[in-house]
């Protein structure tokens, strides 16, 4: 094979073949679920009533999420079936960015706090395997938001791109 048919090929594969069969990658933004689950629904109020301003709530729901799910390289091919199902009763543990960004995504809208104007789900190209990480505004500013890269040590406000 020459190097544009393994181009090609990748960009049928990965860039296509993947974001029709993987939850929440698609290539529209899903909306968050008009219900939850009752354990979720109280986290957020939780956190909604801990915090003082909205970016005080992205940082406490962005911590939530990377101390109860985490990422991983290997796990994203060995655990594969865990990017399916329903996302708001996942049991901590490794789950694909698309997992991690839905449910980040359904957190800040369920709070009355963001709009689904306010966030924007960016997909990574040219990356080893298709990464997406969340674009969220807060008080007229886009902050980068990538859960699934915690564990490389990429902080909120950053995002991995290619190998990550």
């Amino acid at each position: 094979m020459t190097i544009v048919e393994l181009l090609v090929a990748y960009i049928i594969v990965v860039w296509i073949g993947f974001r029709l069969i993987i939850p929440h990658l698609g290539f529209s933004k899903e909306p968050v679920p008009q219900t939850i689950s009752p354990g979720l629904a109280q986290k957020i109020e939780d956190l909604n009533k801990s915090s003082q301003t909205n970016y005080e709530f992205l940082e406490r729901a962005y911590a939530y999420i990377t101390s109860t799910y985490s990422g991983g390289r290997i796990k994203t091919i060995t655990h594969f079936l865990r990017g399916f199902g329903d996302m708001c009763t996942k049991d901590p543990g490794f789950l694909p960015c698309t997992g991690q960004n839905f449910l980040l995504r359904t957190m800040l809208v369920k709070s009355g706090r963001f709009s689904e104007d306010n966030i924007r789900v960016i997909t990574v190209p040219l990356n080893l395997f298709i990464h997406q990480y969340l674009k969220v505004k807060v008080d007229g500013k886009e902050i980068d938001v990538d859960p699934w890269s915690h564990f490389l040590g990429v902080p909120l406000g950053k995002h991995s791109a290619f190998f990550g």
